[in-house]
């Protein structure tokens, strides 16, 4: 090949319009994209946003489960069934949270919280009426096993702080007692 010889890089005007052309998209494939951008976003907005799934309790019913279909998740919060249930009127402390307690040692109260509720239940089938649903959705419920109220029962052995004014009364006896989270030192 010789060095003289010159090569064109460039095809003339009219074939760089026709390339143009070529490439701005038809009205068809523009709304194509378009349809599917919008489903792209309904969908995300469809699994983004909160549901009413089958799982959430309605805010007024009632649940009843055996001892075998119960689960104790912490100190205030029941499985029962495929719902999960805080119990109604209490605030358990947090798994970790410590009590002090003087010459017996620390120990982790929202564990022990959680054992006191179990030791209620154990064994027992336990009937829930749902009173609406706390601030992050889960059903609050007043909660029988053999017959005890269980907010109450926890209140009065001292594991749980009473959130209503039908269990401060309890609250105060546990406080005097010194029972559970209650106890000297902590």
């Amino acid at each position: 090949m010789s060095l003289n010889h010159k090569r064109r890089i460039f095809r003339s005007g009219a074939g760089l319009l026709a390339r143009r052309d070529r490439r701005t998209p038809s009205l068809g494939v523009l709304l194509a994209t378009g349809g599917g951008a919008v489903t792209l976003v309904v969908a995300a907005a469809l699994f983004v946003r909160s549901s009413e799934a089958p799982a959430r309790a309605p805010s007024s019913s009632h649940l009843s489960v055996g001892a075998d279909h119960l689960a104790v998740l912490d100190g205030d919060t029941l499985r029962i069934g495929e719902h999960v249930v805080r119990l109604e009127g209490i605030a358990a402390p947090t798994r970790g949270s410590v009590c002090h307690g003087g010459d017996q040692g620390d120990s982790d109260c929202g564990s022990a919280a959680a054992n006191a509720l179990a030791s209620l239940v154990r064994g027992s089938a336990v009937d829930c009426t749902i009173r609406g649903h706390d601030d992050v959705g889960r059903p609050l419920g007043n909660c029988r096993a053999g017959g005890t109220r269980l907010s109450e029962a926890l209140v009065l052995q001292g594991w749980v702080r009473a959130e209503t004014a039908d269990l401060r009364e309890a609250e105060a006896s546990a406080r005097a007692a010194g029972r559970g989270i209650w106890r000297a030192g902590s």
